[in-house]
């Protein structure tokens, strides 16, 4: 009663490393990387990455970015002014077309996306990268949070 799991560490030295650890951690998350380390690397994630979303565009049709949607009574937009009202797995209870929970579920993301709760999760070193790729994965991010802003303000 009242332990913690270090508690079941049995030798000092193993203790002692854990927490050397576990600041090393702490430290790497709160630093704001400033520079980018392996360019290389990070243009060939992020032209992965820009593959993936365009591919995943054209395949599924996102929302707004494939499907006309000018229509305020398409699916889409019910879709929209349902999750604003419900969590997801309210709206989807019961729905056994795993193509129509896809969907509703990517309408989610780009109204999460169209609200910046994704942004903290791109490093400002990342986001400031001129690299080509990188570049244009920004940019296809960017262009799927104003495709969620905009299919908010057309409710």
């Amino acid at each position: 009663k009242g332990r913690s799991p270090m508690d079941l560490v049995s030798t000092l030295g193993q203790r002692e490393e854990l927490f050397s650890s576990a600041e090393v951690g702490d430290s790497t998350q709160r630093h704001e990387g400033a520079e980018v380390l392996n360019l290389p690397l990070l243009e060939a994630g992020s032209c992965l990455l820009c593959h993936l979303v365009v591919s995943y565009q054209l395949e599924r049709g996102l929302p707004g970015l494939s499907l006309p949607i000018d229509k305020p009574n398409s699916l889409v937009y019910k879709l929209v002014r349902a999750l604003e009202t419900h969590p997801l797995q309210k709206v989807t209870l019961d729905w056994t077309d795993q193509r129509a929970v896809r969907l509703v579920e990517d309408v989610e993301m780009l109204l999460e996306l169209s609200q910046g709760k994704h942004q903290e999760q791109v490093s400002r070193a990342v986001r400031e990268c001129k690299g080509e790729s990188t570049t244009l994965l920004m940019e296809i991010l960017e262009n799927l949070r104003s495709r969620g802003e905009m299919l908010v303000a057309d409710l």
